[in-house]
């Protein structure tokens, strides 16, 4: 059977539901010029024309050189958004607890219950307390169990903190990010999936130090290509509709499966005996020129030992579900599952497990396109202006290659028989015959081309130019020297730099926004799954100021500069000691010191002044009693 064609037959009416959809969402990729739209931005980033580009260049003859300015773009971005996100001292998020805590019913009527004993209380010994009495107790009672539960509350925040911290290093997140953030600025859309939960082998120590290798299931985050992601034609976002990911697995990782929760044994067996040794790929357009471009042979793109799995979240009826194997549904309802399809062999099928039906996954465009899935990628941004600095390039290479040496006529009838015309060189003696026309013509005629390398570097510097504004990341953000004007100087760059980072907050918040979701995702997870009391309570994810991470260099050179500017008699008069030591200590903060060991707090200096003022006194009251002074 050939790798690229599906059975005929079909199994199972959810297997045909799954491939039917996945068909339709391929073909609305490919009609919608999302495929090609892919690989012309990888195309762009590697510096190789299109097909039909290339052919029309081979045609004319001439250089076909490509200049990598989008590479160098996207490299920068990437490390100006790594410098910000990666590269920040602290999280660009935190768990908080609610300003107001939720009640459960329990302990309101726990409240209740305490007022109504306390009240009865009063009234056995006869002092029996009125309805205002009763209000203002219970309002106390209140305020008492708010605060107690506030403080559980901020407790479990921190708890439930450093669990998603390690879940993050553990699936090795930083490595994740760097790849979203490579895809983020080089795609219309990054996308990535998490919390995902993974069988790991994991070392442990046994007695006696011996090393033990036991498997353990994790939380992970996992970021995958754009050329392996499709949803229905009317999704905006993984969450509308239907969503299909194309995953790439082997024989060994699908025979782990077998008797694992959620998978069917029966159509896992047939998708092992069809696709064990030859493998099965599901043909998509584009993934020959796709693996080329990823630098891998386009013979990888048939490996045998691959074997292509696509993870369908979406609503199914309760009526396929059964069919499948899965007893507790209705047969007329629908219901949000997540099934992967092998060939033609529903392997595993599963109910959404999130409360709200929310899907693991994550998307993010460099420049969104509202009512779009896709967005816009920074080498679609650049492209008019990548093709013009290409053409002026090739221009420029042509004419420097013909202006190099003079163009040669020749009357080919005068040569004498065995003349060699194409070689000159000094104090050659030209041999000719007598003209018979009698009209006295050159036999040779020399002809220097124009040399245009000054217009066309004009042109081509002025595109390069161009590109800064289009793409909102000027040549000295990555070290260029070609800086004039407020930017030869240190305050007319930091100035600069300033306010070229407004062009790319906006991405960098909608790259964070997508971070923060999943962050969310895993704390629901977490707060629904995990056995551990201690880190659930009422709190929620906030961002920690991505805008100000980004603008903290230039804070703390703004810092720097106020007190150099200020270091001076006339200034000390207005800015004390205590004052200056504040604005030194959040200088210290920024520099990630210990600022207690660095500077000393403003009571320590308080303290100083006075004592220093307290000897001064007592220097003069000596002086006076030696006569040195009158009293």
């Amino acid at each position: 059977m050939s790798q690229t064609e599906l059975p005929v037959e079909i199994t199972l009416r959810l297997s045909g539901y799954i491939s039917a959809c996945f068909h339709e969402a391929q073909t609305h990729r490919d009609s919608s010029g999302v495929t090609e739209r892919l690989l012309q931005c990888a195309r762009q980033r590697a510096g190789i024309y299109d097909p039909k580009k290339a052919a029309e260049i081979r045609e004319q003859g001439g250089s076909d050189i490509y200049m990598l300015l989008t590479d160098t773009k996207c490299r920068a971005a990437e490390s100006w958004i790594r410098d910000v996100l990666l590269s920040a001292m602290d999280r660009t998020y935190a768990v908080a607890p609610s300003p107001i805590a939720d009640l459960p019913p329990e302990v309101s009527e726990g409240i209740m219950n305490t007022v109504i004993v306390e009240a009865l209380q009063l009234a056995d010994a006869g002092m029996a307390p009125d309805e205002a009495v009763i209000e203002l107790r219970m309002e106390e009672v209140f305020h008492e169990v708010v605060e107690r539960m506030r403080e559980a509350a901020s407790e479990a925040a921190d708890r439930m903190q450093d669990k998603i911290d390690d879940i993050l290093a553990e699936c090795g997140w930083e490595d994740t990010y760097s790849e979203i953030i490579t895809d983020f600025c080089t795609y219309p859309f990054a996308i990535w999936e998490g919390p995902i939960l993974r069988r790991k082998p994991v070392l442990k120590w046994g007695r006696n130090f011996k090393p033990l290798v036991e498997e353990k299931i994790v939380e992970t985050a996992e970021r995958f290509s754009p050329f392996d992601a499709f949803w229905s034609p009317n999704a905006t976002s993984p969450q509308d509709g239907y969503f299909i990911r194309r995953m790439r697995m082997n024989r060994a990782l699908l025979s782990a499966c077998m008797g694992a929760k959620g998978y069917n044994d029966s159509e896992l067996e047939k998708a092992l005996d069809n696709y064990g040794q030859s493998g099965f790929r599901f043909h998509v357009n584009g993934d020959t020129e796709r693996a080329e471009l990823e630098g891998k042979s386009s013979h990888s793109v048939w490996a045998s030992d691959s074997i292509e799995v696509l993870s369908f979240w979406g609503s199914v009826s309760g009526e396929m579900l059964r069919e499948w194997g899965m007893a507790d549904v209705e047969l007329y309802r629908e219901y949000e599952v997540n099934a992967w399809l092998v060939g033609n062999y529903t392997v595993r099928c599963v109910l959404n497990p999130h409360p709200l039906k929310k899907r693991p996954f994550s998307k993010r465009s460099f420049s969104s396109v509202p009512g779009a899935f896709c967005g816009k990628a920074l080498p679609e941004l650049m492209r008019d202006v990548q093709t013009m600095c290409n053409a002026a390039a090739r221009a420029l290479q042509n004419n420097m290659g013909i202006a190099s040496g003079p163009q040669v006529e020749v009357y080919t009838d005068r040569i004498p028989p065995g003349s060699d015309i194409t070689e000159q060189y000094p104090w050659k003696i030209w041999q000719f015959t007598s003209d018979r026309t009698g009209g006295g013509q050159r036999a040779i005629n020399w002809h220097q081309p124009d040399m245009k390398a000054a217009e066309l570097m004009s042109v081509f510097q002025f595109f390069l130019k161009l590109a800064d504004e289009v793409t909102g990341i000027p040549n000295y953000i990555y070290g260029s020297s070609q800086v004039s004007g407020a930017g030869r100087t240190s305050s007319g760059l930091a100035m600069l730099m300033e306010n070229a980072a407004k062009g790319i907050k906006q991405a960098i918040l909608s790259l964070d926004r997508g971070v923060s979701e999943m962050i969310v995702r895993i704390q629901e997870h977490l707060l629904y799954t995990s056995s551990d009391n201690s880190i659930k309570g009422d709190a929620r994810i906030v961002p920690t100021g991505v805008v100000a991470t980004l603008m903290k260099d230039q804070v703390r050179m703004r810092r720097q500069e106020f007190l150099n500017s200020t270091a001076n008699p006339i200034d000390a008069q207005i800015i004390d000691l205590p004052h200056r030591t504040a604005v030194l200590r959040e200088q210290a903060k920024d520099l990630n010191m210990n600022v207690d060991d660095a500077v000393p707090t403003v009571d320590e200096v308080e303290a100083k002044m006075e004592q220093a003022a307290l000897l001064a006194q007592q220097q003069q009251l000596l002086m006076a009693q030696q006569g040195g002074l009158p009293q």
